[in-house]
């Protein structure tokens, strides 16, 4: 099974930054696309004019998956964000179809959301000056980093690795839980303000200079069936506190003190069901 990605592009023209906007990198992950779908429909209308450089927006960027309300058909996309020579699962046709699209722009925000509730929040992986200028506009009240250090020896490149691979600067934000509709809102002001800061459009950047930032620092992986505490996101926990017990009788316990980030409890084994971190720099 093979599809092809949609992507819309408006090009002003004239000299400027080219800016990629990335949704549904996975499928159950709506709220881009949404946000998306309105501001395509201003530009193809003249509502929206960029004022110089260019935009390229793709709404869907795994189409099956987004059909089926599933977050990949047969392997995480932003998982093998590479160049597959010989593609033959789903996501690596994709892949194939998304890199060169970030390497050709000089910065790409790709937009997610998350099973848990939660505010918003960035990811700063490569912290070069655009992406930390970036992160403190676009109106997320918490900064995420460490990702890079976590997933060094996996061998996964997400989209963030593909651009700084290309030399690009880009940021991931996830916009809230799935089903918020708020999430819809978080991410349309996500996609103005990186536009406004770029200079594309005319509009005053939500300054948040005082955001939290999170130093991630354990990705807890569920290695056999078990039951994950209810505990939220950003939810405190103590260093030799219970955090997820396996059929087994083994249970997985915090290994210092911190926070809890992004757990997912219908995790399957193999995936990921939680991480945790610890605050940084409070807001």
């Amino acid at each position: 099974m093979q599809d092809k990605i949609t992507s819309y592009s408006f090009d002003s023209g004239m000299d400027g930054a080219s800016v990629l906007i990335l949704g549904a990198i996975h499928g159950n992950e709506k709220c881009g696309s949404r946000a998306m779908e309105k501001l395509i429909a201003l530009f193809e209308n003249s509502t929206f004019k960029l004022q110089k450089g260019k935009v390229t927006f793709v709404p869907i960027s795994n189409p099956a998956a987004y059909k089926a309300h599933q977050r990949y058909i047969d392997v995480n996309l932003n998982r093998i964000m590479h160049i597959h020579d010989a593609p033959s699962q789903y996501e690596e046709y994709l892949a194939n179809q998304l890199v060169p699209l970030i390497s050709a722009h000089d910065f790409t925000l790709d937009l997610h959301s998350i099973h848990s509730s939660g505010a918003s929040f960035a990811f700063l992986d490569y912290p070069n000056d655009v992406a930390k200028d970036i992160c403190e506009i676009l109106g997320v009240k918490t900064i995420f980093t460490g990702w890079t250090e976590m997933y060094e020896d996996s061998g996964d490149i997400t989209t963030l690795d593909c651009a700084h691979i290309a030399g690009k600067a880009s940021v991931t934000v996830e916009c809230g839980q799935h089903e918020d509709p708020d999430s819809i809102r978080v991410a349309e002001e996500c996609i103005l303000n990186t536009l406004y800061y770029f200079g594309l459009l005319d509009g005053q950047v939500s300054q948040t200079p005082d955001c939290l930032t999170v130093h991630a620092k354990y990705r807890v992986v569920k290695s056999a069936e078990g039951t994950l505490r209810p505990l939220e996101h950003m939810s405190t926990v103590k260093s030799g506190e219970v955090i997820a017990e396996f059929e087994n009788g083994e249970s997985y316990t915090a290994p210092e003190d911190g926070v809890v980030l992004i757990p997912f409890k219908d995790a399957q084994v193999g995936d990921e069901w939680l991480y945790l971190g610890q605050i940084v720099k409070a807001a």
